[in-house]
């Protein structure tokens, strides 16, 4: 239709009229792309909120399993304590030999922390980073996980593996059976739980563990690796608290 009456003006010389096509033409071809730019924008816009609010989540998730693992690795700690004081001092500190045999088990205990990155993965890998406007929550996001994978949130101590092979097997099923719980989503927790065997064997256990060198020695480098994953942790919480804030805030303004 344009066409044809830009073509007829064009015959009769109507400089003024062919302007005027010419400029609806040009108002037409803007006003689509204006749109169509619109349209693009505001998907990304909804697409990055989707993300932001995934993301949270994912966060939400990590403070919830920080909570989890400092307060058993603060169990686990405590435990180890007991048993490195008695291999140096042989004060009971008025405990059983059994609890001190359980004492030994229950340090070899381990909680790893993985961060939940799924949807910042599938953003890095689907190149839609640039959806995040803000640069420096894009910025912090990128610290946060960049630095999820300290070795110390997940490591399975050489002590674990020795200690299990000195006590005996009936002890340790036990000590699985009614003094140690667990759930499908990898919580766990210790329970109160009576002596199995008498104080005599206890002691049997008990000193043959501390009288080892070697063992003990392994037993104070995973008490220090806690110590370690406790201080990650409380550090960890506090970046994903502050982060968990900023994404709230972008979400709110979106």
């Amino acid at each position: 239709m344009i066409l044809r009456r830009v073509i007829a003006h064009f015959r009769k010389q109507e400089w003024t009229a062919i302007a005027i096509d010419f400029l609806i033409v040009v108002l037409g071809v803007f006003v689509g792309l204006q749109v169509s730019n619109w349209n693009e924008a505001r998907v990304d816009k909804v697409r990055a909120r989707g993300f932001l609010e995934r993301i949270a989540g994912d966060i939400d998730a990590d403070l919830e399993e920080y909570a989890d693992r400092q307060r058993f690795w603060s169990e686990v700690s405590a435990y180890g304590a007991r048993a490195v004081a008695y291999a140096d001092t042989g004060e009971t500190d008025g405990r059983s030999k059994w609890e001190l045999a359980l004492a030994f088990f229950q340090a070899s205990q381990v909680a790893e922390f993985f961060t939940t990155s799924a949807t910042w993965e599938e953003m890095r890998g689907g190149g839609d980073l640039s959806l995040i406007s803000n640069l420096d929550l894009r910025r912090a996001l990128s610290r946060y996980y960049t630095n999820a994978g300290n070795p110390a949130l997940s490591e399975r101590p050489s002590y674990r593996e020795h200690v299990r092979e000195k006590i005996p097997l009936d002890v340790q099923d036990y000590i699985w059976n009614h003094c140690y719980g667990s759930d499908s989503i990898s919580r766990q927790w210790f329970v109160d739980c009576a002596a199995p065997i008498d104080e005599a064997r206890s002691a049997a256990i008990v000193d043959a563990l501390a009288g080892d060198a070697a063992l003990i020695g392994e037993l104070r480098y995973w008490m220090s690796t806690m110590n370690v994953a406790a201080r990650i942790g409380r550090d960890r919480t506090m970046s994903a608290t502050e982060l968990r804030n900023a994404i709230a805030e972008e979400i709110e303004k979106s």
